[in-house]
This record gives structure tokens, sequence and C-alpha cells, in this order.
């Protein structure tokens, strides 16, 4: 058996059965164009940590724009690098050589298991520490000057939930009205909107951990107030055009449907260049919040705790509620 018909094999019949959806499609994306390509005619019983070792060195230092043909796959008029004889350097991160190799380690253990192989040689394969990205919340300030800035932006109350109680992007597109309590100032984390496969899709949270009850400052309250006023006028002036999939989400275009979850990085993007704001990644909202309660005095040992409530996890008796930042 080659590499390629058992890491195939191997993805069909064992992870899709053991993993969300969304870690599944990231680890086919990963054996195919990465594995599979390099040495996925090679025979499974002839590959060694050697061979493993000198495809994570050159897959770290080589653009994948270019392996990939990424730019020959776009129109001719949009081509602007590797179609042209211009590398752009695109290197995969840290994170997917490391993840390629927790993905070889899992699949050639099964094999072990199923006497396939007599031993899994990727155990034998280590890596450098390499480069760990630094994470730099925006500060009090900062986060002050973001949501005032966002008042007048229609994703208002989505910065306001991500900057003050650590919703993440999934969890903020994928929130229904009924898991919103405005009268008791509580909101029920139940369900993620992702985009898996090519598609949008609800799912449920990133771990069982993840769902969660959290109450909800005043500032959030009113964002959510004004996002539903917003919501109503948008569906009258749609009209027979209005579009919702009937899910009640809370956040949606002005025609009714999901938010591509791309669009909304692209509108954070913006508002920071017009606000000043150093530009971060959305997901480092979440890590503002952790800080901020950080500052506040909260103990936690991870930002999942910090935004679980008091740094106790998942024992909480009332679902750990979260604790709201004060900005």
């Amino acid at each position: 058996m080659t590499i390629a018909e058992y890491l195939t094999y191997w993805l069909t019949n064992v992870a899709k059965g053991k993993v969300r959806r969304t870690t599944y499609v990231n680890y086919e994306s990963l054996v195919r164009n990465y594995v599979t390509t390099e040495f996925g005619k090679k025979k499974l019983v002839r590959l060694t940590a050697r061979d493993i070792r000198a495809f994570l060195a050159k897959t770290a230092v080589t653009c994948q724009c270019c392996a990939q043909g990424k730019d020959r796959k776009r129109p001719e008029h949009k081509r602007r690098c590797c179609a042209l004889r211009k590398c752009c350097k695109k290197l995969p991160s840290d994170r997917t050589v490391r993840f390629l190799l927790v993905i070889l380690r899992a699949a050639l253990q099964h094999a072990v298991r199923e006497d396939e192989l007599p031993r899994n040689v990727a155990r034998n394969v280590e890596l450098s520490m390499g480069t760990k990205r630094e994470i730099e919340p925006l500060t009090a300030k900062e986060g002050r000057q973001l949501l005032a800035a966002a008042r007048d932006n229609r994703l208002w109350a989505a910065y306001e939930l991500a900057v003050r109680i650590g919703l993440r992007r999934g969890e903020l597109l994928g929130l229904r009205w009924s898991d919103v309590d405005l009268h008791e100032g509580v909101l029920t984390v139940r369900q993620a909107l992702q985009r898996v496969g090519g598609e949008l899709l609800i799912v449920a949270p990133k771990t069982q951990r993840s769902a969660r009850r959290v109450a909800l400052p005043s500032e959030c309250v009113t964002a959510l107030r004004a996002q539903r006023a917003q919501q109503i006028a948008d569906r009258k002036g749609a009209g027979d055009n209005w579009k919702g999939t009937g899910q009640g989400l809370v956040f949606t275009t002005k025609n009714g449907t999901p938010i591509e979850p791309r669009n909304l990085n692209r509108s954070f993007e913006v508002l920071c260049v017009r606000t000043g704001v150093r530009k971060v990644r959305f997901h480092d909202l979440r890590h503002t919040c952790a800080s901020l309660l950080h500052e506040q005095g909260a103990a936690f040992d991870r930002v999942g705790d910090a935004l679980r409530g008091d740094g106790n996890g998942p024992d909480d008796d009332d679902g750990a509620a979260g604790v709201p930042v004060a900005v």
C-alpha cells in the first residue's frame, strides 16, 4: 500500500469518525496539499523517520503558493506573483508544519495497531521550538477607542460581545435570538457558524466546555437591542427579498443571510484602519477580553478559563457564567 492509499483509508475510515467535521476538513486538506504531493507514491512500509524529517524541513522553507500553483489557478488578469515569476514567499506557519507531524504520527500509529507497520517511525521525529507568535491584545484604551468607533457600524454588537465577554468569531455569527435573554441580561453559547469544506454550516461549539452561559454587561444589552432594531428595519426594507433561514440568527446580512466569517474579518480590518487602532486578528479580541479580566484581578491559567467565569473551569454550578469586562 502506498502512503497516499493508506492516508486516504485512514482519513475516511478512522479520522472521519473521531474528529469534528472542521478538523477532518483540515486533515484532508493538509494531507492532499502537502503529504501526498511529496511522497504519496512511496510504499508505506518503506517510510522512514529521515523521510519525514526531510519532508517537514523542506515544507517549512517552501513557498506554498508556488508549490500548489495557487497563483496559476487565478484568472490571468488577477495573477500577481508566482505565475509571473515573482515569488511571494508564502511559507507555511510553524503551526502548520507541526500539525503535519501530528497527523502523520496519528495515522502511522493506527497502521501499527492494524499490523500494517512494525513501528511508528514518525514518533522518532522531533522538531525545533520554532518561532511562536506573540499575542499582543489591544489595551484597555485601544479597546475603548475601537468600541467607540464601532457604534455606527452594522456589527457594533458583535464587537461589543467580542471585547467585553470574549465570544469567538464563529460563536458570534452562530448566535440566535433564542440564545439571548435581554431582560435577564444573559447569553448562552450553544452553536457556531463556520465555513467547512466550502459551505457555511452550523456546528457545535469548539469544545464541550465552550458551551456556556454568560452574563451580559449593560453595554452589550444596549448594543444587542440596537442590533435587533436594525434587523427588523432590514427585514422590512428587504420585503420579499428577505432570505432569512428561519434559524433566527442575531447577525445577518441586509437580506437575512448568514454572514461569511471572512467578511467579519474584513470589516474588522477596515474598522481598525479607520479608527487608527493597531492591527490585530479578530480572534485577538478574545485575548483582549482575558487581559482586561486579568487587569481587574481575575485569576486564571488559560484564556478559556478566564472567559468561563471565576477561573474554576467547568465545575461552576451555574454552567460557568462568564464575567463581563469593564472597558
